[in-house]
């Protein structure tokens, strides 16, 4: 249950800096205890469309698409998802991508926008130990 009453009060600080909500948002990641990933597209599709999306354009080092594009294929390979790359993402229903893949693919699509700061809501649930 979430509380709904009471008051909130404190400072958001990141590296000592005190943060707007605004920026704290835009420099940081969330990724949610189940994927919500669209089924019909390939993996990295996925992620070039979070990369697209997300990154900031002005970032000298994320200049045109094709700097996306070899961001995109970093993250995937960070996360052991180059192999699967050019595979549908899929659902529980039709097939496609296994449990423990879509987790790694939803912390892809975060990383996506090169966060200084991700949060998980319980990254290893349902994963067998």
């Amino acid at each position: 249950l979430r509380k709904n009453t009471g008051e909130i009060t404190g400072e958001i600080l990141l590296n000592g800096y005190e943060q707007e909500a605004i920026t704290f948002r835009r420099c940081s990641g969330y990724v949610e205890q189940f994927d919500v990933q669209s089924s019909v597209l390939t993996v990295r599709e996925t992620v070039l469309f979070s990369a697209r999306l997300r990154l900031d354009s002005s970032d000298p080092a994320i200049l045109n698409d094709k700097d996306k594009r070899k961001f995109v294929d970093q993250v995937l390979e960070t996360l052991e998802l180059t192999p699967l790359a050019n595979s549908i993402v899929g659902n529980d229903a039709s097939g496609g991508l296994s449990f423990e893949q879509r987790k790694r693919l939803s912390i892809a699509v975060e990383l996506a926008a090169s966060p200084s700061i991700i949060f998980l809501d319980e990254p290893t649930s349902g994963l067998d130990a």
